[in-house]
């Protein structure tokens, strides 16, 4: 995956297990990714070999290594969603993430489209997938173990 001036894209290791517990903890990263939060390190390391641990989901770093989120590419439903730790929310990292994400898959996965839900009524995503080049297209209801919930779809084609 690619680098960034201030981020690097890299595999997900057992050894990240730590990391992921402290920074999950609580916050609900789980749920729009469709797995449980981590009820401790041992448990993280099990979610990393099971559901990140594999070519397109990327644990993204800052340059001092600590950690800044996740990225997630689905080459079956060609869905692509991340979150970001609370450090990277500011500074625009989430848009240089999802742009990062979105050029690797036109450009190296040879998708023509993808698409990234939100809950509705967050503004801040909305605002973020359109100044990415998504644009609203429907919404679905999801379900995952831990709940229900609506969202809305937006799509953003290869240009």
């Amino acid at each position: 995956m690619r680098m960034t001036k201030r981020l690097n894209f890299r595999m997900w290791r057992e050894s990240d297990a730590g990391l992921l517990y402290s920074q999950d903890r609580g916050r609900g990263y789980a749920v729009y990714l469709n797995w449980k939060e981590p009820s401790s390190p041992d448990h993280a390391r099990e979610i990393i070999r099971q559901r990140l641990q594999h070519s397109l989901c990327w644990m993204i770093t800052f340059r001092d290594g600590s950690l800044a989120g996740c990225l997630e590419i689905g080459l079956q439903d060609h869905e692509i969603g991340f979150w970001i730790c609370d450090s990277a929310k500011e500074g625009g990292y989430a848009q240089e993430i999802l742009k990062t994400g979105a050029a690797h898959a036109f450009e190296n996965l040879d998708l023509k489209e993808l698409w990234s839900g939100f809950d509705p009524g967050d503004k801040r995503s909305e605002k973020l997938l359109a100044d990415c080049g998504f644009i609203q297209d429907h919404w679905v209801i999801r379900e995952n173990e831990n709940r229900e919930f609506r969202k809305t779809v937006m799509v953003c084609r290869k240009r």
